[in-house]
């Protein structure tokens, strides 16, 4: 078999991707978003990036990271949430910034010892991937010295670039993470670190949306005014359009414009959402491709997203139905009115009378589901709305119970 013959036999990739980091050049739109985010790195600035879940904020650090390690930038990434306590979160800062910035473990040794001594850093070599790791020995005298230990490494990271004359910027993405472990005493005593620092840049992401833009709103709150803010916002419609059907079209399919609005309006325009939806319409037209005669494009069509999606709720449905049935009673009943009434007006009496939640109720009801990251809190023109973070969720239950549609 000839080389031409063998790329021609290449089965063809679905080019809508999710659940994982999209690279710089794969981003739909966000051109503005990822101009301003790499300028803050690039000038070592204060930066609040405030954006839901499934809306792409790290996919948006990853490439704003990638822009400006290009430039010469020390970036240093690290997603609040995966560690179980401030301390390990503290370690691999230290760690980090010591693989990067010192070549050989006998350098690593010495600057350490001049910039993060008080910490009693021990240092191992992983023969296995190459690399330096810090341990803290302050971090092991007691939990409630977490805070102050990771503190005392963001000032040791700014003298450790203020020593070696590079670039440094960390990204705390889940930014929320450490703040509900250390309470307003983070914010305290973070701000006072980082507002002295000039050879480190700072961006706090997080997708607590209402926390982190009170943080930051609030002229009685530590961070208010520390630095620019960035709220992630949906992408525009006209821009996903052109994405979603270059993306059937360049594997031969035809496209129906209005199925591509289907697919928009039953993901809600939620990034991850649009992508996970339209990749099961790209497969569903590639088995359509593989049984049709030879020159018979298949078309996108509405009737093919509505088939994709109930494969999609069916493939989800164990997960779903877990979710579900973890909720109490009231929860339910309150997850049911969001769904049923667009998120609007759900503390009315009207409303608590359709679903027959007393008012009371219904908002304890909604903080807890808000809490567990299930709906979210949007104020819009004035109004408050609730909004689910996963919108096929809400799917999944018009399907699996019948709901009514608002």
């Amino acid at each position: 078999m000839t080389h031409r013959k063998r790329e021609a036999a290449r089965p063809l990739r679905n080019p809508f991707e999710y659940g994982r980091e999209l690279g710089r050049d794969e981003l739909v739109d966000r051109k503005d978003e990822l101009r301003q985010v790499v300028r803050s790195l690039e000038n070592m600035g204060k930066l609040f990036l405030i954006g839901p879940r499934r809306y792409g904020k790290t996919s948006l650090l990853a490439a704003a990271a990638s822009v400006a390690a290009d430039s010469g930038t020390t970036v240093l990434r690290y997603d609040a949430e995966r560690y179980e306590s401030l301390d390990l979160l503290a370690a691999a800062l230290l760690s980090g910034a010591t693989r990067f910035l010192a070549s050989t473990t006998e350098r690593a040794g010495a600057l350490l010892a001049r910039v993060a001594g008080a910490l009693r850093p021990e240092i191992a070599y992983d023969i296995k991937d190459q690399s330096v790791r810090v341990s803290l020995g302050a971090a092991k005298d007691a939990a409630e010295n977490a805070l102050p230990v990771l503190v005392d490494v963001l000032d040791a990271i700014e003298r450790m670039a203020e020593a070696t004359e590079r670039p440094v910027v960390v990204i705390l993405d889940e930014f929320q993470h450490i703040i509900k472990q250390g309470g307003e005493t983070a914010e305290r005593q973070i701000r006072a670190a980082v507002q002295t620092h000039r050879h480190v840049g700072y961006v706090f992401a997080g997708s607590a949306t209402r926390m982190l833009a009170d943080m930051t709103s609030d002229p009685g709150r530590a961070f208010y005014k520390l630095g620019a803010r960035l709220f992630l916002g949906l992408i525009p419609r006209d821009e996903f359009t052109v994405f979603l059907r270059g993306g059937f079209e360049q594997a031969g399919f035809t496209v129906d414009a209005a199925a591509l609005v289907r697919i928009l309006e039953l993901a809600h325009d939620v990034p991850y959402s649009v992508q996970r939806l339209a990749h099961e319409c790209w497969e569903g037209l590639r088995v359509d491709a593989s049984e049709a005669t030879a020159g018979d494009a298949p078309q996108l069509t509405v009737d093919h997203v509505e088939r994709a999606l109930v494969r999609m709720l069916q493939q989800e449905d164990a997960a779903y139905t877990q979710i579900w049935n973890s909720l109490k009673l009231q929860q339910k009943r309150a997850l049911k009115a969001a769904i049923v009434e667009d998120g609007r007006a759900l503390l009315s009496s009207d409303v608590s009378r359709r679903h027959r939640v007393p008012t009371g109720s219904m908002q304890k009801a909604l903080a807890a589901l808000d809490e567990r990251g299930i709906v979210r809190e949007e104020s819009v023109a004035g109004a408050v709305r609730y909004v689910l973070e996963d919108p096929l969720l809400g799917r999944w239950l018009r399907w699996s119970q019948q709901l009514a549609a608002p």
